[in-house]
């Protein structure tokens, strides 16, 4: 398929509006900054407070599920919705690695993804393992883009509902089939000069995309030296707000399973609240 062809299907499929009901929150950032644990808290915090969550793991590292405190040993079995080659077949209408065959489904029906393939971490949440895209361009409808673009557009949830995706490190999940459908971006950065360029990259993508609210959480702040040092690398117009998380040893004693510092509310654990507060207004 002509890279014309490709790009007219990808301004189509912009213009399906999908569903767009409840709060989500795509968190992303450079690798190691911590996304997977913040994303793991939020999803948890959620939970506890009576919230439907659907906690959603884009990263090719697949670590949302022991951050969520599943049990290891079920957590390493877990398999991506993109390695269901037969069922991305059947909904997208083109099977990975087999090229531009035939014709592409733009509207794919996933509404059996979640019963077929989300896994239960516990009441009120529970997780989909996507797995992350292999042609992660902007405008690329490779099957796999195609089918995980539509599952999170057309996902079905309630206005308190929770959807909290752990994207890919860096750069990769702003191929817009992927990216577009969320209101909010946690942008997780070190009080580093490498981590910060990168959030700041992503940030500028992020409101080329239009996702509405743009939020940067410097993580592992050992001191209001450090936020002062990240706050001095950004301008007034980047972020929507700036979030600051202490470093907290507890976090490494207890990785990769966030669920015990959500039970012994540590100070890392009070900033998420008051980060989920905010998100709430």
């Amino acid at each position: 398929m002509s890279r014309k062809a490709v790009s007219e299907l990808a301004r189509e499929l912009r213009r399906r509006p999908g569903n767009k009901g409840g709060q989500r929150i795509l968190v992303v950032g450079k690798g190691g900054a911590g996304k997977t644990t913040l994303s793991a808290a939020l999803c948890l915090l959620g939970a506890a407070m009576g919230r439907k969550v659907l906690a959603v793991d884009q990263d090719a590292q697949q670590n949302l599920a022991y951050s969520l405190g599943y049990p290891p040993d079920k957590a390493a079995s877990l398999r991506p919705i993109t390695q269901e080659l037969d069922y991305i077949e059947q909904r997208v209408g083109a099977r990975p690695g087999r090229g531009w065959g035939g014709l592409i489904s733009l509207n794919p029906d996933v509404s059996d993804v979640t019963e077929r393939f989300g896994v239960r971490i516990g009441p009120n949440l529970h997780l989909l393992v996507m797995g992350g895209v292999v042609q992660a361009s902007t405008g690329c409808l490779c099957p796999e883009n195609a089918l995980l673009g539509a599952l999170l557009r057309f996902l079905s949830s309630q206005e308190d509902d929770l959807i909290i995706m752990d994207a890919q490190a860096g750069l990769e999940p702003f191929g817009r089939t992927v990216a577009e459908g969320f209101g909010t971006a946690l942008i997780v950065s070190e009080p580093t000069f490498n981590s910060m360029h990168v959030a700041g990259r992503i940030a500028s993508l992020s409101r080329e995309i239009g996702v509405r609210r743009v939020v940067l959480v410097i993580n592992k702040c050992q001191g209001e030296e450090d936020v002062e040092r990240a706050l001095r690398m950004i301008s007034d117009q980047m972020y929507d707000d700036v979030c600051p998380l202490p470093f907290d040893p507890s976090v490494r004693v207890h990785e990769p399973n966030v669920s015990f510092l959500v039970d012994a509310g540590g100070p890392y654990i009070q900033a998420v609240r008051r980060l989920m507060a905010s998100l709430a207004q």
